[in-house]
């Protein structure tokens, strides 16, 4: 993942109304949103207003590297995917 600002969220926040806006704008803001070890997510937004996002779950401090990636086209599938992942413990599929 790139470097950039990293801006915390704790477990559950992802799954509010309060936590989706703030992991949207952050992220259409060039943050990267990380969640301690569980996940973590950057976008790059391109100029036609569409939006790769990368989303990284089970970080792995030993090895320094996520275990999964997966990439969505829309915000509301990367926040849908984090909540089902922070419910299940299933890392989120590609869309």
């Amino acid at each position: 993942m790139a470097r950039r600002q990293t801006t915390p969220m704790e477990p559950g926040t992802i799954a509010t109304q309060a936590g989706a806006d703030q992991f949207r704008s952050e992220l259409l803001g060039a943050h990267a949103m990380r969640c301690g070890d569980l996940w973590m997510a950057v976008s790059s937004v391109y100029e036609d207003g569409a939006a790769e996002i990368e989303v990284a779950c089970r970080f792995d401090p030993d090895t320094g590297a996520w275990a999964t990636h997966a990439y969505f086209y829309s915000f509301e599938q990367a926040i849908a995917a984090l909540r089902e992942y922070e419910q299940t413990g299933i890392p989120p599929e590609e869309e």
